[in-house]
């Protein structure tokens, strides 16, 4: 069952500026011992740098030589140097960025410095404190009503490394004024820092917000690892942000467990996995595996589009129950006696004695290609032993003088003291290595690739028919089917096929011999899964399969679900993933990222076309209203191409994104390098031209849409993929106007006015 926690587990708990004594956001008087305590802690932080250099440097010039012990423990040193390098290295980020002070009465150290990574003196002493330690908890989780024993908390503005300023935040004994903590209003933490932050130009990739972390977000953070926990989350709310810090907290506090079985974070997309590659190395956490949904499939990259209603067929959760019984299918007896000459002797190998093999092999647990050495096996025994009795009764055939079995080396039964048992199954090995007997048990039971299974049931239509009887509809059936593929085409396959690949290699099983056994899948101890709303039911049931405990974090919106399965309740998302766990659902309800005015009219697009969906609360404004703009005489390309640049100009060094209906992406790219525009694809570029799948996630300084009508449409009459392109800018948006926007953001545009 879907658990939501109650309301009082989940309230806002983060400072409200009305309710703290002061706010300095000035010159501080302390701003030049933070500046001298801050480059000690740097000095010592390249300290413990240089001395596991310098570790690994002197494990690495020892002699080669010596004992097996000796270079194991060389390995070791070196590993643990390396390990401790990447921890240490947090690139070009500022070591601490604010501070906890403590009331004295409480007995406990005054004060704490929060950063990255822990870093202590030469005698130990703490200088910095690491902010996934359970000191730390309080710089994010204290209020005016649960000062958690702070007097002040402190946020440093930094620039290059260095503090520019310090946000104090001091706590009044008497804490909030009764009746404030339930006026409904948004309660900030370090709200000048966190601003900043916001405000911040974009490069194309993703920031951590270690620095601001609100109370709610953290909460989420530093959740239990076990069950399944479900962020829902609206635009500018963090949710990504919270996951990948989740996952820094989670190996911290979990190291000896989750060092051991690993950490995966699923990616939407490529974009959004490199847009999100350096958050947690950033955190100190380099051990964390980041792949797309398409690369945990495992079989490449998808080539080939398919429509919506292929995606919709392929990710239903009947399809595992499909690709089950096809390759239970390519199980079959013989439906004719077949014959293998064996020198003198013809040995027949009928219906009856095939069925046998296949009933036998079906009842045995194991993958498919394991159980075929089975039914090998049962054959070639079965072979031996029809061969060996029509030798003792001397019957005889229609020989085959050419045949690779020389009746001459099987002439061994006259001799007595040769055991029958072992003749047998000498006998059996020699004919396992018959062509013609490969050639019989591949009818009877092929050795299967995952790509050859699928690539001959969609090209035959009676072979889907005969695998989807009572499971599919007869026009599911002929949607799946396509042309027969060439061989040099079976890797060809869109991203829906991926996952069906998937499916099927976990029956299949591997294709090599029984020497090598990578049958198994590898685990992971937690998996955190963004955009998980467009989550297709088969592709949850894979990413599930990859979890050893059931432990996972997903985040996303259902408001912003834009895939071909259209909005549907966390209940139905998570169905395929739960295992018995319970699953707790947590809702990110402030928007800190989106301003107000672009919410307003994204909002009020939602509220037209999906009135059951809320869209998260916007907490500032940028002063920039929504434009419109209609294109003059000049051709639409030309209009764009010129609102982009000045665009770019406008929120330089920022980022601009294009976002464009998919189905139409390649006109654009092509038209607008005819009109001189510089952009990318990657999303990292100032300026970038994206369809919404590829924008989601994301966020830039400026976002121009065009095309709005057919960015509805593109997504099955998908309202929110319109609702998506608008919120991804974080201070100005741009709709082009080609009489191809809907009235309803027209209307909500000059209202603004």
């Amino acid at each position: 069952m879907l658990k939501h926690p109650a309301r009082s587990k989940i309230k806002w708990i983060v400072i409200l500026f009305s309710t703290v004594e002061k706010v300095q956001v000035s010159a501080n008087p302390d701003l030049a011992a933070e500046r001298k305590f801050l480059a000690k802690a740097n000095d010592r932080l390249e300290t413990m740098r240089e001395s596991a250099r310098e570790m690994m440097e002197l494990a690495l010039a020892s002699p080669r030589g010596g004992t097996h012990q000796a270079r194991a423990e060389r390995d070791v040193i070196v590993r643990h140097s390396l390990a401790r390098l990447e921890q240490l290295e947090i690139g070009d980020q500022a070591l601490s960025f604010g501070g906890i002070d403590y009331d004295a009465e409480l007995g406990r150290v005054a004060s704490f410095h929060i950063g990255r990574l822990a870093v202590a003196d030469e005698d130990m002493e703490p200088l910095v404190v690491d902010w996934r330690a359970p000191v730390a908890e309080p710089f994010y989780r204290a209020t005016g009503k649960d000062p958690m024993g702070l007097t002040r908390r402190r946020h440093f503005a930094l620039e290059n490394r260095d503090v520019a300023s310090i946000e104090d935040e001091l706590f009044s004994a008497e804490g909030f004024a009764e009746g404030s903590w339930d006026s409904g209003e948004p309660k900030l933490a370090g709200p000048g820092s966190l601003f900043a932050a916001v405000a911040r130009a974009r490069t194309g990739r993703m920031a951590d917000i270690v620095s601001t972390i609100q109370a709610q977000q953290d909460e989420i953070i530093r959740a239990p690892l076990s069950g399944m926990l479900v962020v829902q989350g609206g635009p500018g709310t963090g949710k990504t942000a919270v996951a990948l810090h989740r996952a820094a907290y989670l190996l911290y506090t979990y190291r000896r467990r989750l060092e051991r079985q690993g950490v995966l974070v699923v990616a939407p997309n490529r974009i959004f996995a490199r847009y999100i590659d350096h958050v947690l190395p950033s955190l100190g956490e380099t051990g964390v595996q980041i792949m797309t949904v398409n690369g945990l499939a495992g079989f490449g990259e998808a080539r080939i589009a398919e429509t919506d209603a292929e995606a919709r067929l392929k990710g239903d959760l009947r399809m595992a129950t499909f690709i089950a019984k096809a390759i239970k299918d390519r199980e079959r007896p013989l439906k004719r006696t077949a014959e293998i000459v064996m020198g003198a002797f013809v040995v027949r190998v009928t219906p009856g004695d095939s069925a046998e093999a296949v009933r036998a092999a079906q009842h045995r647990s194991g993958t498919h290609n394991q159980r075929r050495r089975f039914v090998e096996a049962l054959l070639a025994v079965k072979i031996a032993e029809k061969y060996l009795a029509a030798k003792k009764i001397g019957s005889t055939g229609n020989a085959d003088a050419g045949s690779q079995f020389d009746e001459q080396k099987f002439n061994i039964l006259d001799s007595t003291s040769v055991d029958e048992k072992q003749v047998k199954k000498e006998l059996a090995q020699k004919v396992k290595r018959l062509p013609e007997f490969q050639f019989l048990v591949q009818r009877i039971w092929p050795k299967l690739t995952p790509q050859v299974l699928l690539s001959d049931l969609f090209s035959h239509l009676p072979l889907i028919h005969l695998a989807g009887k009572e499971i599919l509809s007869e026009t599911e059936t002929r949607l799946l089917h396509r042309p027969t593929r060439f061989e040099d085409d079976i890797n060809q396959w869109s991203s829906s096929d991926l996952v069906l690949l998937n499916e099927a290699s976990i029956i299949l099983g591997s294709y090599r011999n029984k020497n090598e056994d990578p049958d198994g899948e590898r685990g992971y101890g937690h998996i955190i899964m963004d955009e998980a709303q467009d989550l297709s039911p088969m592709a949850a049931r894979m990413i599930g399969r990859y979890s050893l405990s059931g432990s996972m974090t997903l985040v996303g919106d259902v408001a912003q679900a834009t895939s071909p399965f259209g909005r549907r309740t966390w209940h139905d998302i998570v169905a395929p993933l739960a295992k018995s766990d319970p699953v707790h659902l947590v809702e990110l309800e402030v928007n800190y990222r989106t301003p107000q005015e672009v919410m307003d009219v994204a909002g009020g697009l939602l509220k037209e076309f999906a009135p059951e969906l809320k869209p998260a609360t916007s907490i500032r404004k940028s002063g920039e209203f929504v434009e419109i703009i209609i294109p003059g005489r000049e051709d639409l390309f030309e209009s764009l191409a010129k609102v982009v640049s000045a665009e770019r100009d406008k929120v330089d060094p920022g980022t601009v994104a294009v976002i464009v209906p998919a189905d139409d992406k390649h006109l654009y790219v092509e038209r607008l390098s005819q009109a001189g525009l510089e952009f990318s694809s990657s999303g990292e570029a100032s300026v970038s031209v994206l369809s919404i799948h590829e924008a989601k996630g994301l966020e830039f300084d400026s976002v121009v849409i065009a095309g709005a009508n057919r960015l509805l449409s593109a997504a099955t009459l998908n309202p929110q993929a319109l609702f998506v392109a608008m919120t991804r800018t974080t201070k100005r948006l741009v709709i082009v106007h080609n009489n191809d926007v809907p009235d309803v953001i027209v209307d909500l545009i000059l209202k603004q006015k």
